[in-house]
């Protein structure tokens, strides 16, 4: 498939957004921490931005990006409908959480609560968009959701992670958190490469009906490009996808795993290892659009069969 820039950052930009409520989640039912005001109104501001720009961003590719809305229509049959009526429940919430937490209102554990679990719905509707393509057997997988949600976790938590750094705030607890979810996402994905590589039921045969096993392609259907050669069929390098792949792990998980585990041992000075972490939150987040970059490059459309790829 022909990767598309805005849904690249749609996808990584927004479910870092939406990961970061998960991670604050963790951070206010179990550690007590007096968050200040400045705390509260940046962790708001970057949180709001990322899902605000990251939805913008997915209607770029549409031919009319005046006619999104008519998706919405749609919500029986359709992820796409689906995704896009969650995400504008999703704000109802958002808005009340940062007004009651900025405030120190009562309630805002609650909304945060209902807030994160639709953030959650919003990553799983995303993910099913791509998981029930079956024209597309690499995107066809029971694994692309649950990587769809803990690539949002994971990054946004890192977010969190880096802005408690910043703040001095406890984030003993929170490390074992983030431990464990780089570890699962990691697992996750290496299991998701594994289970691409094997042999695909879909072929030549399955793609145009016919069972017989000699089947040649004395041309093509046309002579020239058309959209469908454009977008739906692509030329990947093994080697050039093997070091993307593993930039990324070295990225988004190795890299982490590293300063979580190490900055304590590290001589450096107090304010260089905060913007160190911040540093190694924009690597992960870099790492992350290697991963969505890739999700695209590699996927294989059933079309290609037509044109004897």
């Amino acid at each position: 498939m022909h990767p598309s820039k805005s849904i690249i950052f749609f996808t990584v930009i927004s479910g870092t957004g939406y990961g970061i409520f998960i991670g604050l989640l963790f951070n206010i039912l179990f550690i007590e921490i007096s968050y200040s005001l400045n705390y509260k109104l940046f962790i708001s501001l970057v949180s709001f931005l990322m899902i605000v720009l990251g939805l913008l961003s997915s209607t770029l590719h549409l031919g009319h990006p005046e006619r999104a809305w008519r998706a919405f229509s749609q919500w029986k049959s359709s992820w796409l409908s689906r995704e896009g009526l969650v995400s504008v429940i999703t704000f109802f919430p958002m808005v009340l959480f940062y007004y009651f937490w900025i405030n120190n209102i009562n309630g805002y554990v609650f909304l945060l609560i209902i807030l994160c679990i639709f953030s959650l719905l919003t990553i799983f509707c995303t993910g099913q968009m791509y998981a029930t393509l079956k024209t597309i057997p690499s995107w066809n997988n029971s694994l692309v959701t649950p990587i769809y949600i803990f690539n949002g976790i994971t990054v946004g938590s890192l977010f969190v992670y880096s802005i408690n750094f910043y703040f001095n705030y406890n984030i003993f607890l929170y490390e074992k958190f983030i431990i464990i979810t780089i570890i699962l996402n990691l697992l996750l994905k290496i299991s998701y490469w594994i289970l691409i590589r094997q042999k695909s039921n879909t072929n030549i045969q399955t793609a145009v009906g016919i069972k017989s096993k000699n089947i040649s392609f004395f041309e093509g259907p046309h002579t020239g490009k058309n959209y469908l050669t454009t977008e739906m069929i692509n030329k990947s390098n093994n080697k050039k996808n093997n070091f993307l792949r593993l930039t990324f792990c070295i990225l988004t998980f190795i890299i982490p795993l590293y300063m979580i585990n190490q900055y304590s041992t590290l001589i450096a000075d107090q304010f260089i290892l905060k913007l160190s972490m911040i540093f190694v939150f924009i690597l992960a987040l870099v790492g992350m659009i290697i991963e969505r970059y890739l999700f695209f490059i590699q996927s294989k459309h059933v079309v290609g069969f037509y044109y004897g790829n």
